[in-house]
């Protein structure tokens, strides 16, 4: 299948026009080849729009979401009515340089479009869902990333209270097992503290467990070689939902219980007192 140029602007929730910030809430898509046009935008699990701006009142975002929808569909509604009306080089240019450049222009408004890009697409269905997984989704953030940012978080918190300095990043090893922490304090060469955040908000509950699951095995081994002798803090971040019922929240709790213990502690990543009175001692 050939590839097409499509046009996409990425949909953008700017509730205070003040400070100019604003969330991906959406992606918008025109074939101008089909005179089709798509989108995609966040209706559901949204959290993390209402705990950026946590000063608003959700119903705002959902209303504003629910009639953006309306007008999206209206268009839509108009160009499936209009199908005869436009010819060959009006289909490709006339209506991508009108209608979807007049969709997109600034406003001084609550939501507003990103600039207009540009993408080959084979089929424009997938592109809209890549795109809106990217921008919106952010798919690129994987566990790793969110725990390098949970490190940074930590080291400084440590930093602002001159505790750095007691932990290195550090791999605790034998010849036969080992496994890295961003932060281990020594004494004459011995591990007795350690660190390490974890992410615990994959979007599959086994993907939880199992982490969970794994950093506890690590630490049993490690003491079973006697190579940590000391407790060990896991600052925890969690599945963001909205859910009613969230199978992944349950297999969050779940991974907590199953970490305590063993002289681990386990906290909330943004229990800094917690966290600080434990790289105290």
């Amino acid at each position: 299948m050939n590839r097409q140029a499509c046009q996409y602007a990425i949909v953008r929730f700017m509730p205070y026009i003040e400070t100019g910030e604003f969330a991906n809430v959406g992606v918008l898509l025109w074939a101008p080849k089909t005179r089709q046009l798509r989108f995609k935008l966040l209706r559901k699990r949204y959290a993390r729009i209402t705990q950026f701006f946590d000063e608003l009142d959700k119903s705002l975002y959902l209303k504003t979401m629910a009639n953006l929808e309306t007008e999206l569909n209206r268009v839509q509604g108009m160009l499936k009515n209009k199908a005869g009306v436009f010819g060959d080089n009006d289909r490709e240019y006339g209506f991508h340089n009108g209608l979807f450049q007049e969709l997109i222009r600034p406003r001084e408004t609550i939501v507003r479009f990103s600039e207009q890009r540009v993408v080959l697409s084979k089929n424009p269905d997938e592109t809209l869902a890549e795109l809106y997984d990217y921008y919106v989704g952010r798919n690129f953030v994987t566990k790793e990333y969110q725990e390098t940012i949970l490190e940074k978080g930590v080291k400084k918190l440590l930093e602002q209270r001159h505790l750095a300095v007691r932990f290195t990043r550090r791999r605790i090893a034998d010849d036969f097992y080992g496994a890295t922490f961003p932060f281990v304090e020594q004494d004459n060469g011995d591990a007795i503290r350690a660190i390490k955040p974890l992410f615990l908000g994959q979007t599959d509950s086994t993907a939880i467990i199992e982490h969970g699951d794994r950093w506890k095995l690590r630490v049993e081994q490690l003491r079973k070689r006697h190579l940590l002798k000391g407790p060990v803090l896991f600052p925890v971040k969690g599945p963001n939902s909205d859910k009613a019922k969230d199978i992944r929240v349950d297999a969050f709790e779940e991974t907590l219980l199953n970490l305590k213990g063993n002289g681990i502690e386990v906290v909330q990543h943004t229990e800094q007192d917690r966290i600080l009175d434990f790289a105290s001692h």
